[in-house]
């Protein structure tokens, strides 16, 4: 039941109740607030957000929920006193030179800090972080974070009253077992927790490129000082809600400035690893290249691309792999998930609605942990619950963050999880409200599944499941009543929750409604966008198949194998069978962030010849490969960066340190060492050459340099 607020004169219309801070917001109307954040409980401990509603009187915005008919004024000449007052008190001893959140109020209202600066009262012992108590308001949003978001105890409130402070927890920054995440830093308010790092750069140029860090590519501004990124910050007027990731914000310092960046080339010898120039190492993997494919045929090699990379080199990729090596056996690593192929009827874990989608949604609904792998899309999906936009229903375990967010949440654990979201399409069957013809197109035998859910029932199938029958049959209810609805369910690899995520999506009418869809997100290799141009065993650029070579055996001037190549399951089994004799992989480390972590480390030891592309070493690189070479990070590229629903976002302006090398050049000089004729100058001739080649119209950079453009992947990648 919609609700009507009058905020200021100016009617909302809520798709359900909310606070009044996030109504007016919803509208435009900012009242200001310093401990207010949206990951976080409402907490009203600033008092800065004082409305007065007409009949009721004073009331804190972000605690007080929008009642039907509810008129709202922001600014009256109480409320601006009441502020004042507050800010008065907190300007008698906060430094002069106020920043962030707290400075803008200041000016807002016209009140001047009149405090000094205390070195005494600054922690300055952390290595990434500066504390100083002298600029904190007691918001304790930095405490909160820390607890209910990042789920650590890191920050303190000692005492009581005037004595109040808050401090780390062994009383120093630098011995507490801070995990760098700089949560407290993007909650503060007030400057008094920074990031060392980044407060104190100052770019003097700036580049652009898109976040690698998950499928949704957000695009970023990069900032460099002299020759080395310094900064990054989401571009909103692209994607409004990149800004807003701590991940894509933070720790792209992970990829750029670690130890396990090496300087340059390495190859490791008798299990010691020394230095080498490019031209020498490229040419030393040609050659173990080349004896590999001699000793065993083109069959016992093969190519895995396991994380995002500019399109550039996924088309470079499969090239290297088909001319360089004579091989289909190119794959991404998307594909050792086994949610991988549960989506074969909507063609493989691509979205069906773009990503935006959510603001525009009547229901969302999300499956798994959706803010573990994807926190700017879960920030996105927040907001549109606390403003009133949508309604949002969480199937997950109990310590998902977006579960307090949500107006129905069916508690699950993790093992459950696909038999959770069976007992709300029980529930839906149950009550009549499945789309059997719409759901035909993707689910064979929809209507006899249809039936056998109803007789199932939405009660017998909550006990089944173990999860709670009111729960469940709310959920149904919620996802019933949407006109717009989108099911994003994050698919870390637990078998038949990514089938039965489509499943809910095609019986609810999700895949069948305009504004509706299912976005499935993957986990550990999150690259399956790469299929469209040509990283796949049977799939060539532009998804022709392989007897659809001609025209791009003409332009490469070699022939394609007719036959299709392994996958990267079948390549990892090879490598263990002991039937594969060269292996490369370019991207972050297979191993590392994968929980078939021990197979595949198991599988790579046995391959003679194992090649790693990735920016760090991780712990496939460390263990199993011969020789190493640095990739360029995402702050480092150029080229085109294209999300899972096909944003393309192109990357320019920027600068590669550390001896490393960006993923096209890398790709091409060792294509050109193992003889290809065709040279590439830059990410731009390997772009024009794709667009040539495929059938889907691809923009230029000159356009894309101009505004965002889109692609259809799942055209491409079918």
């Amino acid at each position: 039941m919609p609700v009507k607020v009058i905020i200021d004169g100016r009617e909302v219309v809520l798709e359900k109740p909310t606070t009044i801070l996030n109504a007016a917001r919803r509208a435009g109307i900012d009242i200001p607030s310093l401990c207010y954040d949206e990951r976080l409980s409402p907490y009203g401990s600033c008092r800065l957000c004082l409305v007065e509603v007409k009949g009721r009187g004073l009331v804190t915005a972000c605690t007080t929920y929008v009642q039907d008919g509810m008129e709202v004024s922001t600014e009256t000449p109480e409320v601006v006193e009441h502020r004042k007052v507050i800010l008065g008190m907190l300007a008698e001893r906060h430094p002069r030179d106020a920043r962030g959140r707290l400075a803008e109020l200041f000016k807002r209202y016209g009140v001047e800090p009149g405090g000094e600066e205390r070195p005494e009262l600054v922690d300055d012992s952390h290595p990434l972080l500066r504390f100083d108590f002298s600029r904190c308001v007691l918001c304790y949003s930095c405490v909160r974070v820390c607890d209910e978001y990042i789920g650590r105890l890191i920050w303190r409130a000692m005492y009581r009253g005037q004595q109040t402070v808050v401090i780390p927890e062994t009383g120093k920054f630098g011995t507490s077992s801070c995990i760098s995440c700089r949560a407290c830093v993007d909650v503060c308010p007030s400057g008094a927790i920074v990031d060392k790092v980044m407060s104190s750069s100052v770019p003097d140029r700036w580049g652009e490129t898109a976040c690698s860090m998950c499928s949704l590519s957000c695009p970023v501004r990069v900032g460099l000082s002299g020759s080395r990124p310094v900064y990054v910050d989401g571009d909103r007027g692209q994607l409004p809600f990149s800004a807003e990731c701590l991940k894509g914000k933070y720790h792209w310092e992970d990829l750029v400035y670690v130890p396990e960046r090496p300087e340059g080339p390495r190859v490791r010898s008798n299990g010691l690893w020394s230095k080498a120039g490019w031209d020498d190492a490229l040419k030393a993997v040609a050659q173990g290249l080349r004896e590999a494919v001699r000793d065993g045929g083109p069959s016992s090699v093969g190519v895995i691309v396991s994380s995002r990379l500019t399109a550039e080199a996924y088309y470079l990729s499969q090239l290297l792999a088909r001319a360089g090596l004579g091989t289909n056996n190119v794959d991404t690593a998307s594909t050792l998930l086994p949610s991988t192929g549960e989506l074969t009827p909507i063609g493989g874990p691509l979205p069906t609605v773009p990503f935006t989608a959510v603001q525009d949604a009547d229901v969302i609904v999300t499956i798994g942990q959706v803010e573990e792998y994807h926190p700017a899309l879960a920030s996105a999906i927040r907001r549109q619950s606390l403003q009133g936009y949508s309604r949002l229903v969480v199937i997950s375990t109990k310590d998902d963050k977006l579960s307090r967010f949500a107006d129905v949440f069916v508690e699950s654990g993790q093992e459950h999880m696909q038999a959770a979201v069976r007992a709300v399409e029980a529930s839906l069957a149950e009550g009549g409200r499945v789309d059997v013809a719409g759901a035909s197109k993707y689910l064979p035998g929809a209507a006899s599944l249809a039936l056998s859910l109803r007789s199932l029932g939405g009660s017998r199938a909550s006990r089944q499941a173990g999860v709670d029958e009111g729960a469940v049959r709310a959920a149904a209810e919620t996802i019933a009543s949407a006109g717009r609805l989108v099911i994003v369910s994050e698919l870390d690899g637990t078998p038949g929750v990514a089938s039965e995520s489509l499943s809910l999506a095609a019986l609810s009418g999700a895949l069948s409604r305009e504004g509706s869809g299912l976005l499935p997100l993957l986990s550990y290799f999150d690259n399956y966008e790469a299929v469209a141009f040509g990283v796949s065993p049977s799939r060539l650029p532009g998804g022709l198949r392989l007897d659809e070579a001609r025209g791009l055996e003409g332009a490469w001037k070699v022939s394609v194998p007719g036959e299709p190549g392994m996958s990267s399951a079948e390549m990892i089994e090879a490598a263990r069978d002991g039937r594969l004799r060269a292996l490369v992989i370019i991207g972050y480390d297979l191993a590392s962030p994968s929980p078939m972590r021990e197979s595949i480390l198991e599988a790579m030891s046995r391959v003679p010849l194992v090649v790693s592309i990735s920016p760090a070493a991780g712990v496939g690189v460390s263990y199993a490969s011969k020789f190493h070479l640095p990739l360029a990070s995402h702050v480092e590229e150029e080229g085109v960066y294209v999300s899972a629903d096909g944003r393309l976002t192109l990357a320019r302006g920027n600068v590669v340190i550390n001896n490393a090398m960006r993923g096209w050049e890398v790709a091409s000089r060792l294509l050109e060492a193992l003889g290809y004729q065709r040279r590439y100058s830059s990410s731009r001739d390997a772009w024009d050459e794709l667009r040539s080649l495929v059938k889907a119209p691809l923009p230029d950079y000159d356009s894309m340099a101009r505004g965002p453009a889109k692609v259809d992947l799942r055209r491409m990648a079918a």
